[in-house]
């Protein structure tokens, strides 16, 4: 039974490296396409007549739902 348990630990083990790259990756795609997203969310703002500085402003507020720390907050709150 011993064997079988650190046998499952060892194949957890040789995944655990090539999943965090994927999920880093996966997250580093969102924030890319989130920073273009806030790009063209600004043109559109300013194109429609928002004054520069409440354009950026909301632009950037768009941008920090795709932010690592305040995703983690969520989940932490969402946990209790």
């Amino acid at each position: 039974m011993a064997s079988k348990e650190r046998e499952a630990i060892l194949v957890a083990a040789a995944y655990t490296p090539g999943l965090a790259f994927r999920l880093i990756l996966a997250y580093l795609r969102m924030k890319r396409q989130a920073k273009r997203a806030r790009h063209n969310f600004y043109i559109e703002l300013r194109r429609g007549g928002l004054p520069r500085r409440d354009a950026k402003e909301l632009a950037d507020e768009y941008v920090l739902t795709v932010s690592l720390r305040s995703t983690l907050h969520t989940i932490a709150e969402l946990r209790g």
